[in-house]
């Protein structure tokens, strides 16, 4: 890596830090400048503003995430196991994005907060859609799902997109009550969009799986915690 390109990482990972830390609006380009004993001019001929590098952050996530996908789907031949596993690798609602979702989700009530949102899920569906492509077609050939329009992989990205806008907003509405998400209102959200994607792939009923629930029940009280101590602060 060149020294230009790993000044830049460095203030990717030190930004990301001080956005989970401290939050993205209270996150100054001072604050990032400060830890980093640079000039303003050494950040902005990297990136143009903050904003902008919360969009590099986006992708870098997305591609991270696709990565970790990946590694798991090596080790699997089963069509439909390795179809579920990018579906939830695709969804911020995993152990592992805790923090950068927990700094995200206060946003999502604002005006700015919609467009920082529609910027992850465009980094997400960019990142992923090949992959999907790919799987689906494994599928198909195997005759395990028998897709019934075109483009049905930008169709189920949008799905789980609305999907996780969903229970971010029942995570947000909990959180302002002070209490666990209802496991009903969840499973609700969570049979409406799997149903969704089986029929859209003709898959087996029960056949598709996009958030683990035991994990959902840790995720899920770890973000309501923070939510809850953001607002205090």
């Amino acid at each position: 890596m060149r020294k230009g390109d790993e000044k830049r990482q460095e203030m990717l990972t030190v930004a990301e830090r001080l956005f989970c830390l401290k939050g993205y609006e209270a996150t100054s380009v001072q604050d990032i400048l400060n830890v980093l004993h640079i000039s303003k001019g050494g950040f902005y001929h990297h990136f143009a503003s903050k904003e902008e590098l919360l969009n590099t952050l986006f992708y870098q996530r997305a591609e991270k995430a696709l990565a970790q996908v990946e590694e798991k789907l090596a080790k699997d031949s089963d069509i439909m196991s390795r179809l579920n596993k990018l579906l939830y690798g695709y969804l911020p609602l995993r152990q592992e994005e805790a923090d950068f979702v927990a700094m995200l989700l206060p946003m999502m009530e604002k005006p700015e907060g919609r467009a920082l949102r529609l910027c992850y899920q465009e980094a997400l569906m960019e990142t992923f859609l090949p992959a999907l492509q790919r799987e689906l077609a494994l599928a198909q050939d195997a005759d395990v799902i028998l897709p019934a329009t075109a483009d049905v992989e930008d169709v189920i990205l949008h799905l789980l997109n609305q999907c996780w806008g969903d229970v971010a907003s029942l995570l947000l509405a909990c959180a302002k009550k002070a209490q666990k998400p209802d496991a009903a209102a969840l499973l609700s959200i969570l049979h409406k969009y799997r149903r969704s994607v089986e029929r859209l792939l003709d898959a087996p009923f029960g056949s598709v799986e996009i958030i683990r629930l035991q994990e959902w029940d840790e995720v899920s009280e770890e973000l309501i915690r923070r939510l809850m101590l953001s607002a205090q602060e």
